[in-house]
């Protein structure tokens, strides 16, 4: 089968991460996989060399004159749809809501099929009236659909939910699975993500900060890159903490100092499907997130797997934090029970459904389950 991806770069993060590790598991299951992207010149994740990728290189829409954002969008329609001509693929998978009306658009009147995807929560991320119609008429147009969560599905029209199906994240990081648990673990509490509003890390330094007297043998250690890191480490000198909180960055084997980790801490505001979390309890490592919509309260059963807090409560996350840290068989049965997920999201079993959903799009299968 011929597939393709529209995504905006291959730069950290979860989309990014995603479309890799389905291009990787596509191409090595005897796939032809194209990557198109809107800017950037290289994958942060590791890529199948037989997969092509083409960067675009497409400069950001400008703000201001509308006539000017007009005809940026149509140069980027065009650059697609001349690019999906001379490919050719079967399927166009747009990895985004805003990447999702590209591929619809750039398929139209092509033996391609459009599949749109929805990354984050639709409820809450983007959620203006023009943003809000433009996901629903893109989902209408789109001639598949795949969502992360249930709850995420119930956004979009019914007609939508007849031809879409509902396919989580899985376990993307090929690191995980040559990752042990450590016999002892090492006195770090971790977080991963960009660093924006969304990631509440201003929320997870403030909870830090409540407890730090009593863990003072402890640091936290927040992986990733963003917009936000300079308020963030702002907040970390308000708070004094310039000794026990670093920020090193978007590490590509972050997964491995996390594994290592006495806790991992979700602190977000919304999520789509944290690929993060589901990392790091596939490491075996106790996991604390806040019951944010959506996609923890899919992973979490809270009090086996992990802990659910709060949304905004650094009270609560504080508080979950000494429970772990002070409490051993709890924090062993977090583990035990967080490991179970490598088998349920493996990389394996997700991107078959991805496999089989698109034999479905194509004609080649009966029906949409």
């Amino acid at each position: 089968m011929k597939i393709a991806f529209l995504i905006h770069n291959l730069s950290s993060g979860g989309s990014e991460r995603a479309t890799c590790a389905l291009a990787n598991f596509f191409y090595c299951n005897n796939n032809d996989v194209t990557i198109i992207t809107i800017d950037g010149s290289a994958s942060f994740y590791p890529l199948e060399e037989g997969i092509t990728k083409i960067f675009l290189n497409m400069p950001a829409i400008p703000k201001g004159s509308p006539v000017k954002k007009v005809i940026a969008i149509l140069k980027r329609f065009l650059a697609i749809r001349k690019n999906v001509k001379a490919f050719s693929p079967q399927v166009l998978i747009g990895m985004s809501h805003i990447m999702s009306f590209y591929a619809v658009s750039a398929t139209m009147f092509t033996k391609t099929k459009s599949i749109g995807t929805e990354r984050s929560n639709p409820y809450i991320y983007q959620n203006s009236k023009p943003f809000s119609l433009l996901r629903r008429l893109t989902s209408r147009l789109a001639d598949g659909f795949v969502h992360q969560t249930k709850r995420a599905s119930e956004f979009f029209p019914k007609n939508t939910m007849k031809k879409s199906i509902v396919i989580p994240n899985a376990v993307f990081n090929p690191l995980v699975s040559n990752i042990k648990q450590p016999f002892i673990r090492e006195k770090t509490i971790t977080a991963m993500g960009r660093l924006n509003y969304a990631k509440g890390f201003d929320i997870l330094i403030d909870a830090f900060s409540r407890i730090e007297d009593q863990i003072k043998d402890y640091k936290l250690v927040i992986y990733g890159e963003g917009d936000e890191k300079e308020s963030i480490e702002k907040l970390i000198k308000v708070k004094n903490l310039t000794d026990r909180v670093e920020l090193p960055g978007a590490v590509p084997d972050a997964i491995i100092n996390i594994s290592k980790s006495s806790l991992f801490v979700l602190s977000s505001r919304f999520e789509g499907m944290p690929n993060a979390l589901m990392e790091a309890m596939a490491c075996g490592v106790p996991c604390i997130s806040t019951k944010c919509p959506m996609g923890p309260e899919e992973l979490i059963e809270d009090g086996v797997n992990g802990l659910l807090v709060p949304v905004e409560d650094a009270e609560s996350i504080a508080n979950a934090i000494i429970e772990v840290i002070m409490n051993k068989d709890f924090a062993d049965k977090l583990s035990k029970n967080a490991y179970q997920i490598r088998n349920t999201h493996s990389v394996g079993s997700i991107g078959q459904q991805w496999l089989d959903y698109f034999q479905v799009v194509i004609g080649k299968a009966d029906k949409y389950q």
